[in-house]
């Protein structure tokens, strides 16, 4: 009978240390898909581009089209730019001119500059 009741309080102390694990971790990481990417602004990527290449990244502002260069970007209101591509170029231009949410994966190329390869994009209210 001790045995038995050894193993039950084994047993229950080892579920409590599990879920206080688990709830530290979702505490901590934001619980994956609830989470979002830190907001970064245009100015601090075209400031640090080697800070955020490769990384997934979130920022915001107005969408124009260059057709001198024929692409989209995101400019923030000190006329700052970054190129974002890899989306549908219909649906991209009926953004064009509002304020939108870009999260996407950042890189630098020698022809684009620096540029988001877009995952999601919206229009902010």
């Amino acid at each position: 009978m001790q045995i038995l009741g050894r193993v039950l309080l084994y047993g229950v102390i080892a579920l409590l240390a599990l879920f206080v694990l688990g709830s530290t971790f979702l505490l901590d990481h934001g619980g994956g898909s609830t989470s979002a990417h830190q907001p970064v602004s245009v100015h601090d990527l075209r400031l640090l581009p080697e800070a955020y290449r490769g990384h997934t990244v979130t920022t915001e502002g107005d969408l124009h089209f260059s057709p001198e260069l024929n692409q989209f970007e995101v400019v923030d209101s000190e006329q700052q730019a970054v190129v974002v591509r890899g989306y549908d170029e219909n649906r991209l231009q009926d953004m064009v001119g509002k304020t939108v949410v870009v999260t996407g994966r950042f890189e630098i190329d020698a022809d684009a500059g620096i540029y988001i390869e877009i995952e999601s994009i919206g229009v902010t209210d």
